[in-house]
């Protein structure tokens, strides 16, 4: 499968987000804020530094993403299971704007899903523009998209399969796991300690 060659059904995801993640918006940190207990961090490099210096460091980005997600996506890793990969614009108004073109390019079919008002002050608006593409961890857009997250050219991506059971949020350094339950989030913690933070946030 390849990302450019398929669409999401918007309606199916949209049914399907509202039954896993319940009044809240394809945002990390509002995912964090609203289910903190199914919750983990994980570093993308050794000893956690931020950004890859060498070929080496993004090939060892790009090796740890896909085994993260190989495992979540379980049986469906090989199939029609498939990626759901969330992009995003920002603007002032719910009128959704084009996304940037650097990340544009990651995904260049991505179909508009939502729009959310992540303001948080009485009269300021800040609004979230979502667009969602089809992708499988065989997808060379897939692997463009975490390096643009991990050179820090975009963010806000989210990656989760068409049921929305699980959640992955790439950020320039690490991931942040939203499982489907606490029991595993827990597992997760279990098989990917090495590459825990060494404080207790995301433990």
């Amino acid at each position: 499968m390849r990302g450019g060659d398929q669409s999401v059904d918007i309606a199916g995801l949209d049914g399907a987000w509202n039954r896993s993640w319940p009044e809240c918006p394809p945002e990390a940190r509002r995912l964090r804020h609203r289910f903190p207990e199914r919750w983990v961090r994980l570093h993308a490099l050794p000893e956690g530094k931020r950004y890859a210096t060498s070929d080496a460091e993004h090939a060892e980005i790009l090796r740890r993403h896909h085994v993260l997600l190989e495992d979540l996506l379980g049986d469906a890793t090989v199939g029609d299971g498939g990626l759901v990969a969330i992009t995003c614009s920002w603007s002032a108004t719910g009128s959704p704007t084009p996304r940037d073109t650097t990340v544009a390019a990651t995904t260049p079919r991505a179909a508009h899903w939502r729009s959310d008002d992540l303001a948080t002050e009485p009269g300021f608006h800040a609004w979230q523009h979502h667009y969602v593409s089809a992708t499988d961890l065989c997808d060379p857009a897939l692997d463009r998209l975490l390096l643009c997250v991990a050179d820090d050219m975009t963010d806000s991506v989210i990656l989760t399969e068409p049921a929305c059971a699980w959640a992955v949020h790439p950020y320039d350094g690490g991931v942040d796991v939203f499982a489907e339950s606490v029991a595993v989030r827990d597992e997760l913690a279990s098989a990917y300690a090495p590459w825990l933070p060494s404080t207790l946030q995301g433990t």
